[in-house]
């Protein structure tokens, strides 16, 4: 009999506030020990499709099924706290940290800040796995470990999900291709704050907005007067 999936989703879709739908009507069912790969370019909805099969945003429509937890790479990781980097792997997913600085987690720059996290989420012992592009500001050999990484957790039966822009040297995998880039790309606002701002509620105090490049600086100039303050602002990917 097939194996039973332990990530699967129906009729998915989603949007931020009004605007246009990343993805509607996406079913999938990821096993244990498979591989799946999102593919797509900029502003197709990888990132936040990854969100919200972790469970970090609801989707707008359809239903997320998980038969477990899940260890969550995403694609902004936002402030580290003013810990050892070291401890912090550490204390997160309870592996060594290998390879990790021997420094304050805060104190480092954002590319080691990612990999930081990454060594905590690949120590969590969770049967789903999902990584927003994480081999982005990896060398070739780092890469050649991650890999190595995931294809143990594959063996061990854990599914993973990856969102990758360049292909990571691991062998296998179904894909799921979410289209071509926008036309034109889309920037991701995300905002801090409480209530509601062009109509759309924050959510454990964020609130995020997508915008074309041109209407940037008109949305961070409104949100800022509106008293907002800006968590981070990126190409939306």
């Amino acid at each position: 009999m097939p194996a039973v999936p332990v990530l699967s989703a129906r009729d998915l879709g989603f949007r931020y506030g009004r605007g246009r739908w990343l993805f509607d009507g996406l079913t999938l069912d990821v096993a244990p020990g498979q591989l799946l790969r999102v593919r797509g370019g900029n502003g197709a909805g990888k990132s936040t499709l990854l969100r919200v099969l972790a469970g970090a945003v609801a989707p707008r429509r359809g239903r997320v099924h998980r038969a477990g937890p899940v260890a969550h790479l995403p694609q902004q990781t936002g402030d580290l706290p003013a810990v050892g980097a070291r401890r912090l792997v550490s204390l997160v997913g309870g592996a060594a940290a290998d390879g990790v600085p021997d420094a304050r987690a805060d104190e480092l720059s954002r590319g080691w800040q990612r990999r930081v996290l990454l060594e905590a989420v690949l120590g969590l012992p969770c049967p789903i796995v999902v990584l927003d592009e994480p081999a982005a500001g990896l060398d070739a050999a780092a890469d050649h470990r991650l890999a190595d990484r995931l294809s143990d957790r594959l063996a061990a039966g854990d599914a993973v999900v990856l969102a990758e822009h360049e292909p990571l040297p691991l062998a296998g995998g179904d894909v799921l291709d979410l289209g071509g880039a926008t036309a034109p790309d889309l920037v991701e606002v995300v905002l801090s704050g409480t209530g509601t701002f062009r109509g759309a509620p924050a959510s454990g105090g964020r609130l995020t907005l997508t915008v074309p490049p041109a209407e940037r600086d008109a949305l961070l100039l409104a949100a800022l007067q509106a008293g907002w303050a800006v968590h981070s602002v990126s190409p939306l990917r």
